[in-house]
């Protein structure tokens, strides 16, 4: 169970990312903060599901999630995911392991 305050924290960036024209689907936290071995220095682990991620990634896009995450939370480590990746990606180690094993935090 991943703490409230990292997932206000993880809502508010997601939410930055909106406000910047990313059409965030949903985030999903993985790691450390699911299974509940952190530590005060403790990264959060986030994929970041939209749409724009499907088709290939610009500079641009992968700088907008750095430079937000560290103005909103600089724990927060970005991982970019198009929707269609998530739902269809047999290959990506990081997108099996958030499947299994991350909570999905979305926008309500």
């Amino acid at each position: 169970m991943v703490n409230e305050s990292v997932l206000n924290g993880v809502r508010k960036y997601l939410r930055a990312l909106q406000d910047q024209g990313v059409a965030v689907k949903f985030g999903i936290v993985f790691g450390s903060q699911v299974a509940g071995n952190t530590d005060p220095w403790s990264d959060i682990d986030l994929l970041v599901v939209s749409p724009r991620f499907d088709n290939q990634r610009s500079r641009e896009d992968i700088n907008l999630l750095w430079r937000l995450a560290a103005r909103t939370d600089n724990r927060i480590e970005p991982i970019p995911c198009g929707e269609q990746q998530w739902f269809e990606d047999d290959a990506s180690a990081i997108i099996e392991i958030a499947r299994r094993e991350g909570e999905t935090v979305t926008l309500v």
